[in-house]
């Protein structure tokens, strides 16, 4: 009788201490906000270049390029597209999310 009661409260202990301490609280949200801040701070340095001088993205890596020329970057979060129109010779550029179809554009 006494071993199952010292058991449960063994396992009843063995749960309380699974709670996360207050300092890895803090460490871990010191993370995720550090991981927000450089994935804005790359955005918007993209967004600059791909919306405002018309020129390719400095954080994404290019990861599929079509027959007529246009390619897709992926970055941290987001995603650019450079849309190449031979006939007009013509480049340009699209931010969205990665999940975002390439209909709806910045």
């Amino acid at each position: 009788m006494k071993s199952k009661q010292l058991k449960l409260a063994r396992k009843e202990e063995r749960r309380r201490n699974r709670t996360v301490s207050p300092k890895a609280r803090k460490a871990i949200a010191a993370m995720c906000a550090v991981i927000v801040g450089i994935s804005l701070i790359f955005f918007s340095v993209d967004f600059l270049r791909a919306k405002r001088r018309n020129q390719p993205p400095l954080f994404c890596v290019p990861v599929i390029e079509y027959d007529n020329g246009s390619t897709d970057y992926y970055g941290l979060f987001y995603k650019v597209w450079k849309d190449y129109d031979p006939f007009e010779n013509e480049t340009r550029y699209y931010m969205g999310f990665w999940f975002i179809p390439k209909v709806f554009k910045l």
